[in-house]
């Protein structure tokens, strides 16, 4: 890619690792990987006193100073009475997410080799207006122009019809994500053409709901 063109992704801002992606050369989606070859980026940040670190270094980090690690901010996006406090300083889930975000802007700036400034970012589907706010300002802070704020389960539905030319007319997506689950009923109206019919979630259940069920 040209230093001078710019392309937007598609990024999936998730409660436990994240992703980026693009369309190829051959219109076909592609996750990208960072410098170490990982695509699912822990959703992890770690304060210390040199730059905010994100991903399976803040991770491991977590071990060692619990107390400035953040996980799972997701889960608190919308919420603008809560506050991750250290040292001095206390932020917000917007500011941790856009951390996140930026992580995900770096990779794919890195693949890509050009610079990225527009991005489509999935949700889940019961996220309010208040949820899906945070998550756009999020992005602006990490430098992205959100062009679209799509539903996790449409965007599965979306790459389910495009993989599949006989797709069902009617389609359960089943999200078990690692802090969210949700269920949404699809329809396929046309070959470009989808309508959600019902959909409900939890932000609470999930693979590290169960890890700490197991733990306890």
């Amino acid at each position: 890619m040209s230093n001078s063109v710019s392309r937007p992704v598609g990024i999936d801002l998730g409660t436990t690792r994240s992703a980026v992606a693009c369309v190829d050369e051959n219109g076909r989606p592609r996750i990208l990987a960072d410098d170490s070859g990982i695509s699912l980026v822990p959703s992890v940040v770690l304060f210390e006193d040199g730059p905010v670190l994100v991903g399976e270094i803040a991770r491991d980090g977590a071990l060692a100073a619990p107390d400035q690690v953040v996980e799972c901010v997701k889960r608190r996006i919308g919420d603008t009475s809560w506050r991750f406090a250290v040292g001095n300083r206390k932020y917000t889930a917007v500011e941790i997410s856009s951390f996140i975000l930026k992580e995900m802007k770096r990779i794919a700036e890195n693949a890509l080799g050009g610079p990225i400034t527009e991005a489509v970012i999935t949700v889940p589907a019961y996220f309010h207006d208040a949820e899906r706010l945070g998550t756009i300002q999020a992005a602006e802070l990490a430098g992205l122009k959100v062009l679209k704020i799509l539903n996790e389960p449409t965007a599965a539905a979306i790459y389910y019809s495009f993989e599949e030319e006989k797709a069902a007319p009617l389609f359960l997506v089943y999200d078990l994500g690692g802090g969210t689950f949700d269920i949404t009923i699809m329809r396929r109206l046309s070959a470009t053409s989808l309508e959600t019919v019902c959909t409900r979630g939890n932000h609470f259940l999930g693979g590290k709901n169960w890890d700490d069920r197991l733990v306890d």
